[in-house]
């Protein structure tokens, strides 16, 4: 049985600063703009923020369509079938279910307006501080993220990987050769 979505009555407006930042012990930040619930479940908007040359593990998001602007910074996008550097001013949509991770490069912090739709990735960077996880803290992560929708299925890039990468800046995997 299908749910009744409730139409929203009001337009709203996020302050910027309206909302503290989330910061985990590593660095990476996360300003809630938009929640799932004020878009009655269809998607959520966050401000991300994370050191130069960050990268998360490599995950899939098992509901969440992610979508980014890249606000200040440069990254390396990889999906099993393709590798793609991305800078300021560049969108990136990556579909629910398709393994990727991004690793900064360049001195430049990184600072992404994301969209996740339907939203459950809202929780990730909030339960980690909540729980003052470090990075050591595997198990637990695992856990957050499976809570957050997500399962982690490798490591981050190396910087071996980036090098590689970023000396042939569009690899295409499947054919196992730069473009």
């Amino acid at each position: 049985m299908e749910r009744a979505v409730q139409p929203l009555q009001n337009f709203m407006i996020d302050k910027a600063g309206a909302h503290s930042l989330a910061t985990t012990v590593w660095g990476e930040a996360v300003r809630l703009r938009v929640s799932r619930t004020q878009t009655n479940g269809a998607y959520t908007m966050l401000d991300y923020y994370a050191p130069a040359k960050f990268g998360p593990p490599r995950h899939v998001h098992r509901q969440d369509d992610e979508l980014f602007l890249i606000v200040a910074g440069s990254v390396l996008i990889w999906t099993p079938d393709e590798v793609q550097a991305a800078e300021a001013g560049d969108t990136v949509f990556l579909p629910r279910g398709k393994e990727h991770t991004w690793k900064g490069y360049g001195d430049d912090p990184i600072h992404l307006q994301v969209i996740v739709s339907p939203g459950e990735f809202e929780c990730f960077i909030p339960k980690i501080v909540q729980q003052r996880l470090t990075a050591e803290d595997i198990e637990a992560l695992t856990r957050v993220a499976d809570e957050a929708g997500m399962d982690i299925t490798g490591p981050p890039i190396s910087d071996a990987e980036l090098a590689e990468y970023l000396a042939a800046p569009t690899w295409n995997r499947s054919e196992g050769e730069a473009l």
